[in-house]
């Protein structure tokens, strides 16, 4: 949204088509983003002025990041190409031009671009305009069409960082798994971090005893078992652009492997 001065009295009125269309695009906001049914009298919703300094144009729906390598202009902080679902984001609810100001939503109901499929949704940096699905991000509140509206800053219902913690990268659709802890038969020692082709099924922590000697440990897609320590599960559907991952993570401190057989007993 530019800048307009104010009009002196007695000079002559010129109608402006920039004023006239940047006076109903507030107008429209006041009634959610895109004039959707959700939260149509903008109950719930948080919203700041921004300005686009990305140094090219942004689409409405876009994810952008805050840039604090640059000034406020008035009350209006600058944006920044979206990077990084980790730092503070919102989405800009109306195209903007390079130094244009307009609203950009925080937090409560606003209306995006979807792909995949889960009950979660967050913009990469490849793709801020369509929001990935899966597991972590906003909640969807509802998705139709490639179009839905998800709830900005509400979090997702698990947020486990600890050792061995499981998280799906939707840049590089790689599943990344955390380094841990391991015990196996008292010996304690760290297990790598670790990265997996995302699929559908329960990812362990895996070291065999043979010869007694044990195998170096590693993190892999197996069936539980003496061996294979269990951390966590993958739920994948859909390939490509529509391939989306929920992961839940067991929050494992330390996983625990024992080799034991039975002896035989001798009676005298």
């Amino acid at each position: 949204m530019a800048f307009y001065g104010d009009v002196a009295p007695g000079e002559a009125f010129r109608p402006s088509a920039a004023l006239s269309n940047d006076i109903r695009h507030f107008l429209n906001g006041l009634n959610g983003f895109g004039g959707n049914p959700f939260g149509a009298n903008g109950a719930g919703t948080v919203r700041i002025q921004a300005y686009n300094a990305t140094g090219g144009e942004v689409k409405a729906g876009t994810a952008v990041n805050f840039d604090e390598s640059k000034k406020m202009s008035g009350d209006a902080v600058p944006m920044k190409s979206f990077s990084d679902p980790k730092k503070p984001w919102g989405v800009v609810t109306q195209k903007l031009g390079e130094g244009e100001i307009g609203d950009c939503f925080i937090s409560g109901p606003v209306t995006v671009s979807l792909s995949g499929s889960g009950d979660y949704a967050q913009p990469t940096a490849g793709s801020p305009s369509v929001f990935t699905r899966g597991a972590e991000g906003a909640p969807v509140l509802y998705a139709n069409g490639g179009r839905g509206v998800i709830n900005l800053g509400a979090g997702t219902s698990e947020n486990y960082d600890g050792p061995f913690a499981l998280s799906y990268d939707a840049e590089t659709k790689m599943l990344k798994i955390k380094a841990g802890y391991l015990t196996r038969n008292g010996e304690f020692l760290s297990v790598a971090e670790a990265e997996l082709a995302p699929e559908t099924g329960t990812v362990c922590v895996k070291t065999e005893l043979a010869d007694g000697e044990w195998s170096e440990p590693e993190i892999l897609f197996a069936t539980p078992s003496q061996f294979c320590y269990p951390i966590g599960h993958v739920k994948k559907d859909g390939e490509g652009d529509k391939m989306s991952v929920a992961v839940c993570s067991y929050r494992v401190p330390v996983a625990v492997i024992l080799a034991v057989k039975d002896c035989d007993e001798e009676n005298d």
